[in-house]
């Protein structure tokens, strides 16, 4: 497993906790305003997150997808290579 899923999963365990947390504590009659917002907190970062996974994703799929169409028709390069720059540039 990369570090970055490892990152990803490490947010969404300590997200899912963090609500389950507020939700029984809340059920009991608890006062959870500041758990409330680090709850919230919490899924922020679950976001932040899954949109930097995803953007390196996207890069890394690109790249292979391109390579992958070079080696099957290296005669349109140069189309691959603008195609590429059009997806967010390598």
């Amino acid at each position: 497993m990369t570090t970055s899923k490892k990152i990803i999963a490490a947010s969404y365990i300590i997200m899912i906790l963090l609500t389950a947390l507020t939700a029984v504590l809340s059920v009991l009659g608890y006062d959870v305003m500041a758990l409330g917002t680090i709850t919230g907190l919490a899924y922020a970062e679950v976001s932040v997150s899954n949109a930097f996974y995803f953007a390196k994703a996207r890069k890394e799929n690109a790249l292979k997808i391109a390579l992958g169409c070079i080696e099957r028709q290296p005669t349109k390069t140069q189309e691959i290579a603008e195609l590429l720059n059009s997806i967010g540039g390598l």
